[in-house]
């Protein structure tokens, strides 16, 4: 055996090996996306922990055109403009630095593919009083979109309450 195929042939079977792997232990589309997801949300939690503008959250995580909807409203809203609105609302609600106690997470089941995901996303956040007593806790529908520049927020609706 010549001494290239002496070199070669251990990173061959290395190659081979490491794609050999069982389908169970790969990622399904739907577990990489909801990957990138998280990894949005948990970006978002890091702005609301740092304290940015209703406007800089609005404009990481909604679409331009998103459609905004929840529990007791009369219509719905859309655009950035009453995206910025409805999180400068959200933040009014939860008090001065009430953000920085928020996390996400989404339950399953979700609805992925490489362009779009739809899923439940649970909101919790600690109380502040005494603007926000006790804990908020949101339950909404996500639809998300994937842009050249990342995930954003389509559609939401949203309802005050746990899953």
């Amino acid at each position: 055996m010549s001494r290239i195929h002496t070199l070669a042939m251990p990173i061959v079977v290395g190659a081979a090996l490491a794609f050999a792997q069982p389908a169970a232990a790969r990622p399904s589309e739907s577990e990489r996306v909801k990957a990138e997801i998280m990894t949005k949300l948990h970006a978002v939690e890091e702005r609301l922990a740092r304290g940015d503008t209703a406007t800089q959250i609005a404009e990481f995580l909604y679409a331009d055109d998103v459609l905004l909807t929840g529990e007791g409203e009369a219509t719905a809203r859309r655009g950035m403009a009453d995206a910025i609105a409805g999180v400068q609302g959200w933040l009014d609600a939860l008090g001065p630095n009430g953000a920085k106690g928020c996390k996400y997470s989404i339950p399953d089941p979700v609805v992925a593919s490489a362009k779009t995901f739809g899923s439940f996303v649970v909101l919790k956040c600690k109380a502040n009083p005494p603007v926000l007593p006790e804990d908020m806790n949101l339950r909404m529908t996500y639809v998300w979109q994937k842009y050249r520049d990342g995930w954003r927020v389509r559609v939401e609706l949203y309802a005050l309450g746990n899953m």
